[in-house]
């Protein structure tokens, strides 16, 4: 019966190890906005010092950006209702073009970087013009 016991104990962790991690180290929306915002500034200054090595880390890094918590997505949903689709476009656009930069780096295309970072923040730009201060709200007045 003990090792019953033992057996059960362990098909559980295994079980709730990944929801625990998930739910208990993923970074809130803020943190990951400000981890993007320094992999923009990685991207600038590896154009500005023609590294295309940090470009591509950069641009790598946006593109693999931790996940948003699952109940902060939903408080956005909530808060943004029928334009929730156009919100995800835009991440979608900016994760595109991160992908699209990384390539460009590997390729040493630094004309093909340069469009492709300029369109990034536009994209960045559009999203925090329009979403920005209603996600901001309904994500301050919860408990972190």
């Amino acid at each position: 019966m003990n090792r019953q016991k033992r057996i059960r104990a362990a098909s559980l962790i295994l079980i709730l190890a990944p929801t625990v991690a998930m739910t208990g180290d993923a970074p809130a929306l803020k943190e990951i906005m400000q981890e993007l915002r320094d992999n923009l500034i990685e991207i600038s200054d590896g154009i500005l010092t023609d590294d295309f090595e940090q470009v591509a880390q950069g641009a790598a890094s946006i593109a693999e950006h931790p996940k948003i918590p699952p109940a902060q997505v939903a408080l956005v949903a909530a808060a943004l209702g029928p334009e929730m689709p156009a919100f995800k476009r835009l991440d979608n656009v900016v994760h595109d073009l991160s992908v699209e930069i990384s390539a460009a780096a590997e390729a040493l295309d630094r004309d093909a970087v340069i469009s492709g970072y300029q369109r990034m923040i536009e994209g960045c730009v559009d999203c925090h013009s329009t979403y920005k201060k209603r996600v901001a709200a309904v994500l301050s007045s919860q408990p972190e």
